[in-house]
């Protein structure tokens, strides 16, 4: 079996452009096989698809929500790791059935230890990189940066970038599709497997950098607007040819899924503002704190002095211990008077996540459990949803979910936060400021662009495109999800699966996947 993700790549541009003729090794698996569209987790929490698939489990049952996440007993947020929270991905698993594996590249992945039958590599060509580039065996990292090059894919680089960057970073993405393509023709020319899983990274760094121009900062002549307007679908020509030579380098009689677990489209995010929104609510103030305190000022102004593109340039030349430390400050999210905050924001990139400081979870949390939470969680839930936009009215929060209820059928709820908000499908570049009747207004800072840089951000539905084996050509799968992708590639590979995964085949196939 074959599997290759494209990692954030959005449906309806593949659906469009293989039926056009763009991507003509897509559209070929289309015709040749069945395809459908994958339920996520993505809809509430954008960080949880990938660990939520190679897991099997509800994201309260693994707890990775960020690349950095909050740590009640330490009151800061800090990079995951497998000796707080482990995370092991399925395939790991599959040399104690018989099952050679090569995985390439999967996001969110710690390095592997221990006894494994196949070669692993993480973080070399990923958009997201929650550890170091390392290789098992450690042999095979050494040859890749020999023969094919070091990281093709980097650190992202936050914030509004000049149009030349941005098609810097374009030409990046297609040579790293190349060099992606190169290294799996050599290792299956050089090895034996019998699961093969790549997760290409440009569909998604180009997806949030290159959606559309309101990322671009600054002017464009014609022509750069022109060549810019196509960098994304160039992007995606240089995956779907990195999708025919894997395929064609796997050889026949090879059962192949293509997939996302996630999509992109245009940005909804708010997250920028949620500081100043939530501070508002808890204060039951018309204007900021910042705007009345000198220390608040001082900061603030700090912050928005060094720009985001130059933080990400500094950051990248330094070990991850000083990244972190770097990424916290700039966010300023754990330097807090925790004997005054009874509510505090955590570290996300799509919807916002909201902490209430509970007595006995957190190590210094001041809220009591029970009335006092409660109250609190419902206050802070009712102010957020003043919010609207100033010219239209229309709401900013689409719903608030409740950490401990937004899955009920997990079996625990590790990490989630206590409120998770998810905004309204319109665009965020639409807003000159927002208001509230109760807390006053909160001016949009870069009216026309996102305050991250970012055009395009997580969608909340995947796909996938499966031929050969028992799936038949031109079919229709329905009512999938990623979890039950999870079952599916156990099933069709004769590999039992723990008990704590969730999900079935789909209906169509579980008679010939068991047969």
């Amino acid at each position: 079996m074959l599997a290759i993700a494209l990692d954030a790549a959005e449906w309806s541009l593949v659906e469009r452009w293989a039926r056009d003729g763009t991507l003509p090794h897509l559209a070929r698996l289309l015709e040749q096989g069945t395809h459908g569209r994958l339920a996520s987790t993505a809809g509430w929490l954008a960080g949880t698809p990938w660990p939520s698939f190679y897991t099997g489990r509800y994201p309260p049952d693994h707890g990775f929500l960020f690349h950095l996440q909050w740590r009640p007993d330490r009151m800061r947020h800090e990079r995951p790791s497998h000796d707080w929270l482990p995370l092991t991905p399925f395939y790991r698993r599959f040399g104690q059935f018989g099952r050679r594996v090569i995985a390439i590249d999967v996001p969110i992945t710690y390095p592997a230890g221990g006894a494994f039958d196949g070669i692993e590599v993480t973080s070399w060509s990923t958009h997201d990189k929650i550890a170091p580039t390392v290789s098992r065996p450690p042999h095979v990292m050494a040859w890749i940066n020999r023969e094919f090059g070091t990281e093709p894919i980097t650190i992202e680089s936050g914030g509004l970038q000049a149009v030349r960057p941005l098609l810097r970073l374009r030409d990046e993405l297609v040579r790293s599709a190349d060099r992606e393509a190169a290294l799996c023709e050599a290792l299956m020319q050089r090895e034996r497997w019998d699961f093969f899983l790549i997760a290409l990274g440009g569909a998604h760094r180009g997806g949030h950098k290159l959606w559309d121009r309101t990322s671009v900062e600054g002017r464009m002549s014609p022509d750069e607007a022109a060549e810019y307007d196509r960098a994304l679908r160039d992007v995606y020509v240089a995956c779907d040819a990195t999708v025919g030579r894997i395929v064609r380098a796997a050889g026949p009689d090879v059962i192949t899924l293509v997939f996302a677990l996630h999509g992109m489209w245009q940005s909804t995010s708010r997250y920028d503002l949620l500081p100043e929104m939530l501070e508002r609510v808890l204060t039951d103030r018309r204007e900021s704190l910042a705007a009345m305190e000198p220390k608040h000022r001082l900061l603030r102004r700090l912050r928005s002095v060094v720009p985001l593109e130059w933080r990400t340039s500094v950051k990248q030349r330094l070990p991850e211990r000083l990244q972190d430390v770097l990424s916290r400050f700039w966010r300023g999210v754990d330097a807090r008077d925790w004997s005054r905050t009874r509510a505090f924001w955590l570290m996300g990139d799509l919807q916002a996540l909201v902490q209430i400081n509970l007595r006995g979870r957190e190590r210094q949390g001041i809220v009591e459990p029970g009335h006092e939470y409660d109250t609190l969680r419902e206050r802070v839930a009712d102010g957020l949803l003043t919010f609207r936009d100033a010219d239209s009215g229309e709401r900013l929060v689409q719903a608030i979910g409740r950490g401990d209820t937004l899955y009920p059928e997990a079996r625990s709820t590790v990490g989630l936060p206590d409120l998770v908000v998810r905004w309204n499908d319109t665009p965020c570049v639409t807003h000159r400021a927002i208001v509230s009747p109760r807390y006053g207004t909160i001016d949009w800072p870069s009216p026309g662009h996102p305050l991250d840089g970012r055009s395009g951000h997580h969608g909340p539905d995947g796909w996938l495109i499966a031929a050969g084996g028992p799936f038949p050509a031109g079919a229709e799968l329905r009512d999938l999800s990623i979890f039950d992708l999870n079952a599916t590639i156990h099933a069709l590979l004769d590999v039992p699966r723990p008990p704590e995964m969730i999900g079935e085949p789909p209906r169509e196939l579980r008679r010939e996947a068991l047969r």
